[in-house]
């Protein structure tokens, strides 16, 4: 069973009662990868200083942080923002296929499996890979934050990655087990 994360309120986020939840938007934190960065990184979006962006989770290789409520809208990948929810990952969209391998990397592939899953069993989302095209005919399931502004273009972010691997990822996030597809606050 998980342990439910802990939260950190993002500054900006826009509130709703209700929304449909079809997209999981991965995207890379452009941080160092190392202990102590999905929090640093939660507590940048809740700082005064905070960029007007936001995402629901901030993982690591040792810690899970909730940044937005699900129920809400975080600020992460215009034009996906409404039915998505955000996972950022430490690390840099820059990294090669080395790098998304190594012992770090495979952690936090790890430990976001975990919270996508979830989050597919709770909102019925499908673990299925969807490009600009597919989210264009608003097909569920897990989708990168480039494939979002090559969806709707408002945005030029090409996180996590030509190297970040996907396939792989799906595996991760099919291979939970059930039992611990507990869903997040």
């Amino acid at each position: 069973m998980i342990a439910a994360a802990p939260f950190i309120q993002a500054r900006h986020f826009t509130p709703v009662t209700s929304r449909v939840i079809r997209w999981i938007v991965i995207h890379t934190m452009e941080a160092v990868e190392k202990r102590g960065t999905a929090r640093a990184v939660a507590r940048w979006f809740a700082g005064p200083n905070a960029p007007r962006a936001s995402a629901h989770y901030c993982v690591d290789a040792t810690e899970i942080i909730q940044c937005v409520k699900d129920v809400d809208v975080a600020w992460h990948a215009p034009g996906a923002n409404r039915q998505g929810i955000g996972i950022e990952h430490a690390g840099f969209a820059r990294q090669s296929e080395e790098q998304w391998a190594d012992e770090y990397s495979r952690a936090v592939l790890e430990r976001s499996a975990i919270v996508a899953a979830s989050l597919c069993c709770r909102y019925a989302i499908p673990i299925d890979f969807r490009d600009a095209a597919a989210l264009l005919r608003d097909e569920a399931g897990i989708t990168t934050h480039a494939e979002v502004s090559r969806a709707w273009k408002r945005s030029t972010h090409t996180d996590p990655g030509r190297h970040f691997p996907m396939q792989h990822y799906l595996d991760l996030v099919r291979a939970v087990p059930i039992f611990e597809h507990v869903p997040f606050a």
